[in-house]
């Protein structure tokens, strides 16, 4: 993007993706590679910036748009859902050194939408149990009730993952939370680690 080989267009589409046009603007073929930890800017401050938690690499050959989308997961837990009327531009992470470990580290896991947003949350809004819990699934077009998705088994879950990373996780604001969450784990390996782990 730097060098002007490529342009790129970036728009929202939920919490857990982003809808990306690419094209070259060179006459050779170009391969892109979106990495893991890949920070979009939301142009409006009331909502979400999203970080990419997925690896993709991109082969351009011809001059039209590729449209691409994106798994991501929001890194400002208080501000609203990003939807298709905000547009995003590129950054590095910002002086996040955290958040830069984190994502490889979760990558490598291999885990399910609620743990990656939960450990994402934890290291980018020092999230509590309680933060966790504000995202909920409920049914199309309802605007009130629903389902926790961040329960006590994927909060354990990211809690570790932010620790395998190297993240100082007894300074989080979520190790307070670590008696209520394991009330909510059924016997285990991950009841054992939190319950060692003091």
């Amino acid at each position: 993007m730097r060098d002007k080989k490529i342009e790129i267009k970036i728009q929202g589409n939920n919490i857990q993706s982003v809808d990306i046009d690419i094209r070259k603007l060179v006459s050779e073929s170009l391969e892109v590679l979106i990495p893991v930890g890949t920070y979009f800017v939301c142009s409006a401050q009331s909502a979400q910036n999203m970080v990419a938690t997925e690896e993709r690499v991109v082969d351009l050959t011809g001059n039209d748009w590729m449209e691409l989308l994106i798994d991501a997961a929001c890194a400002n837990r208080p501000k609203d859902i990003p939807d298709s009327g905000n547009t995003f531009t590129v950054q590095r992470l910002p002086q996040q050194d955290e958040l830069a470990r984190l994502m490889p580290v979760l990558e490598e896991a291999g885990v399910g939408y609620a743990v990656l947003q939960a450990a994402v949350w934890i290291v980018t809004d020092d999230a509590s149990y309680s933060d966790l819990g504000t995202l909920v699934s409920r049914p199309q077009f309802s605007t009130f009730g629903g389902t926790r998705v961040i329960g006590e088994a994927e909060t354990a879950r990211a809690i570790k993952i932010c620790a395998e990373a190297g993240i100082e996780i007894t300074r989080k604001r979520i190790w307070e939370d670590r008696q209520t969450i394991i009330q909510g784990l059924p016997d285990g390996e991950l009841k054992t680690w939190l319950i060692e782990n003091k």
